[in-house]
This record gives C-alpha cells, sequence and structure tokens, in this order.
C-alpha cells in the first residue's frame, strides 16, 4: 500500500477516534449518574414505605394494647388469675359481658382473623372463636416471648399459613400484649393475642411502585417472601443468595439498615433500594430495571453516532486532500534517492517549498554532493580491508582450533572426537572393516588432586596425554572427554585382538611412574572397549557401551581392560530396574520379611531367628539379597529399607513376646551405610519405643567388610548402641580379615561362622580345625558362637562335639514367612491371652502374594 493510501486511511482513522471515544465516554458517565440518582431515589422510596409499614403495624398493635383494657375482659381475666373459689354466677356473667365486648370490638377490628385471650397457663378463656375456649397452648412463640419479656409481641412468631376450605391460603402474624394488673404492672393477668390477617396490608404495600416498570416487595428474615406483586410468589423464597440475605447480613453489621445496590437478578440488570424493618426482621425492596433508567443516555449515543456518520464523509474528503499534500514532495525525493542509488551521485531534487519539505530536498542535495567526494576515501579503504583479511583469515583458524582442542592437554576434544568418528562410519557402511573406540579413565585421579595439588593433577594429565599420544598412530585419534577420561578411536583393525593387544600394550606401559615436582607418581587406568559394527553403529552407541565397559573394569578391580558384551548393558538396565524397583518397593508392598529360626543345641531350643528382607516384583520376579543389597548400598536406599526391617522385625518379636515367648531374640544385618549415619543410635531408641520390644530382644548383625570401611566410627557406633541394651553380632567371621582387634575392640556379643567353613566340616580336616579354633576363640572370650548353613546330620554332630552354641540352617528350618513361624510357636488351640491381636497379625502376614 502507498504512503499517500497509508496517510488517508490514517488520518481518517485518527479524526474519528476522538469522537467515538468522547461518544462513549459519555455515555458512561451520564449512565453511571442516572443510575447513582436511582439508587438514592430507590433506597428513599424504600426507607418511606417501611416506615409506612411500620405505622401500620404500630397501629394495629395499639388496637391491641387498647382492647386489652377494655373492662370487661380486664374484670374477667382478674377473676380468672385468682386461686380462691367464686360463685359460678359470677363468673358467667363477667364471661358473658367480655365475650360480647370482644365480639362487638372484632366487628370493627374485621381485618383480624381471630382474637383469643389467654390466662396465666396458656388456656384459652375468650375468644372470638367459641370452638376454641378452653384450650391449652404449649408451642406459641408469641406466648413464649410475652412470658419471657412482658413486653408487646408484634410478629414475633413470624408469618403463619392456614389453608382456607378452597384450597387457597391465607397468610396472618399474631400481635399480642400482656395484660398487666392495674394497681400492680409486675403482676400479669394474662395475654390478649389477636391473629392479623397479612392481606390488610396489601393495599397499602400494592401502592408502592417507582416508574412505569419499578414495584416493591417485602421479605422476611429467612428470604421469604411477604408481600409481591405477583400473589404466587408469596410464601416462596426468593431462590437468591444476595437478596435473602438483607437481613441476616444488617444483623451481622455487614450493611446498613436501608440502602441500594445494582445487581443481576434472573439474568436481568436491576437496580434495588431496600430498608429493615429491625423489630420484625422484614425488609422492604423497592426494584427497578436499569435498561428503564438508561434509556435517556442511549437516545443520546444515538444522537452521536448519526454525528460520527456525518463526519467520516467530511473527514474523508479533507484527509484525501491532506494526504496529497504532503505525499508529492516525498514521491519527489524517492525517486532523487533511486537514481542515486542507481550510482548516478549527481541526481538533484527540485522541490521549492519554504516549508519542512524544500529543507529536506536541500539537505539531500548536500548529503550526495559529500557522499561524492567521500567516495574516492571509499575506494581507497576497499584496498585496506583486503590486505587485513588475511589476518582475520588466520584469527580465525586459531578460533576453529580452540573450538576442537582442550586447552591444557592440547588434545582434540570430544566434538573433534565425535566428527572424526562418523566419517570413518559413514566412509565404511556394511563393509567387513573393524574400528574401535577406547574410554579411558584414570583409577583414583581423585586422590591425587585432593593430596597433591590441582596444579599437580594438571601437570598429570598433560604428561598422562602425551604419553598415550605416543602410543598411537597417525591414523588415530586421541581425545580427552573430560576431568580424567580420555578417548582413543582406532579404524581398520585386522581383528578384535588386535583392539585386545593394543589396550594391553597401553596398560603394560604405565608401570613407569611419572616424575612431577620431586615427586613419584603411578599411574594406572581402566579401559573400556567398543568395536564398529558388532558393539554400535553409531558414535553414540560406540561410545556409550565403551563407557559401560569401562566402568565394568573399576567394578572388576581396576588397572584392566575390558571388551563390552552385550550382558554389560543387561546387566547396567536390570540395576537400573532394581533400583527403580527399590524406590517403590515399601509403597507397592512389594518387600517382605522371611524368619530363618536359631536352634541352641546346647539348650536343645530355640533362642531367636534372622530376619531376612526379600523381595518380590511382578515384572522382574523374586530378587535375591546378592542382587539388590549391592544396588541399594550403592544408591543410599538401604537406609529406607533397612530401618523397615527393623521396624517389622521388632513389631513381630513384641507380638511373640506378648503370646508368652519373652526369651526369642530377632537379629537384623545392618550395612556400612546405616552404620555411618550419624543418627543411627537414635533410629535404633525410636524403633524400639515405637514397638515396645526391650533391647536385649534385639540383635544387629554387622559384617567384618562393614567394620573395615571406619574401625573407628564403627566401635564408637557399637558401643552407642550397647548402651541401648541390644546385641551385636559379628556376621560371615572368617570370610574377610579376621583380624583379632575386632575382638578385642568392638563390644561383640555373639559370632557367627560362615556357611563357607560349616559345608566341608565333615570333609576337610583343616576346615573342621578352623571350626574348632573359631569356636575356642570365641569361647575364650566369652562370645556366644552361631553356626550357619548347618544342612547336615553330620555337620551337627561335628559342631557339637566342639561345643558349639547356635546353629542356623536347613537342618532344623528353611527361612519361613512370619505366619508359619508365628503359627508354629502359637498354636490356634493355645489361649494365650491376646487372640484378638494374634489372629489380625495372622491375617497381615498371609496376605502377601506371590506369583
Amino acid at each position: 500500500m502507498s504512503i499517500r493510501n497509508n496517510l488517508r486511511i490514517t488520518l481518517f482513522v485518527l479524526s474519528l477516534l476522538p469522537i467515538i471515544f468522547l461518544s462513549a465516554l459519555s455515555y458512561h458517565m451520564m449512565s453511571g449518574k442516572l443510575i447513582a440518582a436511582e439508587k438514592a431515589a430507590l433506597m428513599q422510596t424504600a426507607v418511606t414505605n417501611s416506615q409506612g409499614l411500620k405505622a401500620l403495624l404500630e397501629s394495629r398493635q395499639t388496637e391491641i394494647n387498647l382492647l386489652a383494657q377494655d373492662s370487661s375482659i380486664y374484670d374477667y381475666m382478674s377473676l380468672a388469675s385468682e386461686k380462691s373459689a367464686s360463685s359460678t354466677a359470677l363468673k358467667n356473667t363477667l364471661f358473658k359481658a367480655a365475650a360480647a365486648s370482644l365480639y362487638n370490638h372484632s366487628k370493627t377490628l374485621s381485618y383480624y382473623q381471630n382474637i383469643k385471650v389467654y390466662d396465666r397457663d396458656n388456656t384459652v378463656i375468650l375468644s372470638t372463636d367459641g370452638q376454641e375456649t378452653n384450650k391449652q397452648v404449649s408451642d406459641n412463640l408469641t406466648l413464649t416471648y410475652m412470658r419471657a419479656t412482658s413486653k408487646e409481641a408484634n410478629a414475633v412468631s413470624g408469618i403463619l399459613k392456614k389453608k382456607q376450605a378452597d384450597g387457597s391460603s391465607r397468610f396472618y402474624i399474631e400481635v399480642g400484649c400482656p395484660v398487666k394488673q392495674i394497681n400492680n404492672s409486675k403482676n400479669i393477668l394474662g395475654y390478649l393475642v389477636g391473629t392479623l390477617d397479612i392481606s390488610s396490608f396489601y393495599s397499602y404495600l400494592s401502592s408502592m411502585t417507582v416508574g412505569s416498570k419499578g414495584y416493591a416487595f417485602c421479605l422476611d428474615k429467612y428470604g421469604n417472601y411477604i408481600f409481591h406483586p405477583n400473589s404466587r410468589y408469596i410464601d416462596t423464597n426468593i431462590k437468591d443468595d444476595r437478596l435473602g440475605r438483607l437481613v441476616t447480613d444488617y444483623y451481622s453489621g455487614k450493611i446498613e439498615e436501608s440502602g441500594s445496590f445494582r445487581y443481576a437478578f434472573e439474568s436481568l440488570d436491576t437496580i434495588y433500594g431496600y430498608s429493615i424493618l429491625k423489630d420484625t426482621g422484614w425488609v422492604v425492596v423497592m426494584k427497578q430495571e436499569a435498561n428503564s433508567v438508561t434509556g435517556l443516555a442511549r437516545i443520546i449515543l444515538y444522537i452521536f453516532m448519526a454525528g460520527i456518520v456525518l463526519c467520516s464523509l467530511i473527514m474523508l474528503f479533507a484527509s484525501d486532500k491532506v494526504a496529497t499534500f504532503y505525499t508529492e514532495p516525498i514521491m519527489e525525493l524517492k525517486n532523487t534517492l533511486r537514481t542515486a542509488s542507481e550510482g548516478n551521485l549527481r541526481a538533484q531534487s527540485n522541490i521549492r517549498s519554504k516549508n519542512e519539505f524544500g529543507e529536506l530536498s536541500r539537505n539531500l542535495n548536500k548529503m550526495l554532493h559529500i557522499v561524492r567526494s567521500s567516495y574516492n576515501e571509499l575506494s581507497a579503504m576497499h584496498e585496506e580491508l583486503i590486505t587485513k583479511e588475511e589476518q582475520l583469515r588466520l584469527n580465525y583458524n586459531h578460533i576453529e582450533y580452540l573450538a576442537y582442542h582442550d586447552i591444557l592437554t592440547n588434545l582434540p576434544n570430544k566434538m573433534a572426537f565425535i566428527e572424526r568418528v562418523n566419517q570413518a562410519i559413514s566412509s565404511s557402511p556394511g563393509s567387513n572393516k573393524i574400528h574401535a573406540v577406547f574410554f579411558v579413565d584414570m583409577d583414583d585421579f581423585k586422590t591425587v588432586n585432593d593430596t597433591l595439588g590441582h596444579e599437580c593433577g594438571d601437570n598429570l594429565l598433560s604428561q598422562t596425554a602425551a604419553h598415550l599420544l605416543s602410543l598411537t598412530t597417525s591414523d588415530d585419534i586421541l581425545a580427552r572427554a573430560g576431568g580424567d577420561e580420555f578417548l582413543l578411536f582406532r579404524e581398520d583393525l585386522e581383528n578384535e585382538q588386535e583392539a585386545l593387544d593394543f589396550a594391553e600394550t597401553v596398560i603394560d606401559s604405565l608401570k613407569v611412574p611419572f616424575h612431577i615436582n620431586e615427586e613419584y607418581i603411578y599411574v594406572s587406568l581402566s579401559i573400556g572397549i567398543a568395536l564398529y559394527p558388532k558393539n554400535g553403529l553409531t558414535h553414540t552407541s560406540l561410545i556409550k557401551n565403551a563407557d559401560i565397559a569401562m566402568y565394568k573394569s573399576k567394578d572388576t578391580g581396576k588397572n584392566k581392560f575390558t571388551l563390552f558384551d552385550v550382558t554389560m548393558e543387561e546387566e547396567l538396565n536390570r540395576n537400573s530396574l532394581i533400583t527403580e524397583v527399590l524406590r517403590h518397593a515399601i509403597a507397592n508392598k512389594e518387600i517382605y520379611v522371611m524368619y530363618q529360626p536359631q536352634y541352641n543345641i546346647r539348650k536343645e531350643e530355640m533362642t531367636g531367628f534372622e530376619a531376612l528382607m526379600r523381595i518380590h516384583n511382578p515384572k522382574l520376579g523374586e530378587l535375591t539379597p546378592q542382587e539388590f543389597i549391592p544396588v541399594a548400598e550403592e544408591s543410599g536406599m538401604i537406609t529406607e529399607l533397612g530401618e523397615w526391617i527393623l521396624r517389622e522385625a521388632c513389631l513381630f518379636n513384641k507380638r511373640l513376646i506378648d503370646c508368652g515367648h519373652d526369651s526369642l531374640s530377632v537379629s537384623v544385618n545392618i550395612s556400612s551405610v546405616q552404620l555411618s549415619k550419624a543418627n543411627f543410635k537414635d533410629i535404633i531408641q525410636n524403633i524400639l519405643e515405637e514397638t515396645g520390644l526391650p533391647a536385649a530382644n534385639l540383635e544387629l548383625e554387622v559384617t567384618e567388610s562393614t567394620l573395615v570401611s571406619s574401625l573407628t566410627n564403627a566401635s564408637v557406633q557399637l558401643s552407642s548402641l550397647k548402651e541401648l541394651g541390644v546385641l551385636i553380632s559379628l556376621d560371615d567371621f572368617g570370610t574377610g580379615y579376621s583380624s583379632l582387634n575386632y575382638l578385642t575392640n568392638m563390644p561383640i556379643d555373639t559370632l557367627k561362622m560362615d556357611k563357607s567353613f560349616v559345608n566341608n566340616i565333615c570333609s576337610n580336616a583343616k576346615d573342621a580345625r578352623i571350626a574348632s579354633g573359631i569356636i575356642n576363640l570365641a569361647h575364650s572370650m566369652k562370645l556366644e558362637v552361631i553356626a550357619e548353613g548347618v544342612e547336615k546330620v553330620e555337620q551337627l554332630e561335628v559342631l557339637r562335639r566342639n561345643k558349639c552354641d547356635i546353629i542356623q540352617g536347613y537342618i532344623y528350618s528353611k527361612p519361613i514367612l512370619p505366619h508359619v513361624l508365628f503359627e508354629t510357636l502359637i498354636p490356634a488351640s493355645e489361649d494365650t491371652g491376646n487372640d484378638t491381636t494374634e489372629k489380625v497379625y495372622q491375617n497381615d502376614v498371609k496376605s502377601i502374594k506371590f506369583s
């Protein structure tokens, strides 16, 4: 679109916007003023009408008060209130006089449906309805109110509804006053109550209107219609939260006694004014539709809109003239600049006007003159730039080098390594060529940094990189992957063995130490190897698989190389799955406990049992402790799992104790991760307090490897646990370091002889002597000995001859589920006094499901 059209449209739109804005603003302001005035008027009308209604109610109250002062009625009530016996003739005479007077008054007060006189016992003694005489009333709110307050009652009992003979309903309120003794106002003779027909107010309420569409209605404190121009609404609820809560909000102090507001009721924008009769709890509401109030504002808006149409025609013509006047000079300048851009720097603008366009034309001509003068200078600078291009190219090459090389070792970085591997792979798709990726990691490099400093560590990295580079050929690429990790790629190998031989050469070449800062530092490497295409077809899979193989080298002793095998990835994936299972094992109820009893062969009785953690997952099946315990320790989840089995074992043993087996102890294995926790003693103490198990009935089993990790810390922790009263057992004794230092410095109660010695105790004299020595050594230090894995009678006899204390194994019992052990120790027929507890627990342990 041309600038002329843009300017024409802009001027047209901008000229109309203020008019439209002012029209909308005027309509809004006038509407607001009209609404505000109408709200004030409605509120004032509601107040005036409520005062009139209040006056009507007060006049009815006055009528009842005057009727109560009638001498005939008063004399009869005075006689009826006396306890002494009076003559029947006198009573009949006074009754007839009072009844006649009440009847005559009721003719005058025709809007009362009924007038009754009650004595102090709430018994009707006079009534315009003779059938109600001598009836006693017990639940009348008007009488209750007057009895409690000695005051007049006006609509205290709310709206009363009565069915008529024709099926219609009429609505009433009760107006009453207490009749007091003339010479003693505190003495109440009885009560006079008139049932007032509300329809007597309708002529007044119907006259309350506002404008052509406004009208009034009246609600009680519960939001029920007392009056509405449409009679079908009377005695129904208004079904609106805000309008129905007006009286409630007033009594709670949220709103004033009278007010007004704008509100959408039944999808209609409406203005309301209200006034509350606080004595009766009624509210008079004046209603007016907002549209009928804002009609004048809409008429003014229509006038403005007609003016807008007229102005738009005028502005359309004016904007065209203005656009033409201002765009012609612009077109002249555009043509001049186009000619100059095509190379004719002698082009000139010929605008002669004395306004800004003329000044712009003169300045443009001056600028073109300057451009012509500067052209030669620019040509000279062009030659100079060409000479500097070479320097920029050199700088670019240096930047590119930095992007693809490691600054510390000057080796290619991982990005350069990946490009090289991709080139080799893309050049040999489908061929029989073998390529190898070596993932090299320095063993214990962190120790060098921590002991000798990072500067020494950087020096060691540089020397190691130089050494590895010396072992490669020009066709190989060695790159630093980051930290103490290197990547090495060799292509076109003859066979798999060539890659293994090269890795062995690398490891053997590092037997000579590096000399750094007068220190001799020995370096060992863990190497993982992945072959193309056997172990991967992309650089990503090759590097990943080489990394997996490298960690396998780390896990199996370091300073070695490992060729990737698919089982490694499966093992890694399975470990990941096991980690995920462990994370949710407790929540998913996949973890459970089995108990293996321990039998004292000297006392010929069961003395305890070992708690064994088991996990069953629907996808992975039954997981062995040898499989999931290392994963749990490495991931740190052994803490949560260990705490769970401790609590379960203590609860189970506490239930056995409650059933009479107070000499049984439960053994629970604890790992080095748990023992290293500073708050481990607090955890044990909390579990014992929570379960109620005596500390002497809990035995914690620690292995030699757990003690080796931190002998000092373990000694402190075990001593603090002994202070609680728990027992400590040294598990798998003989399989680790078997240091006597454990036995002398550690607070140990029991020694568990490993199954490996028990297996051959009958056939191997050496194992038999070792087992005998362990038992004698433990007894000399006043420790009990438990032999694990006893499966044969012959093994049992040898252990019995060597005075072993306790056995644990299949010869006595396999690990069994809690409910089996529970039922074995506590038969169902045995009356222990805790039947309910035992049955509930047995149901709990039997609820474990296995596929």
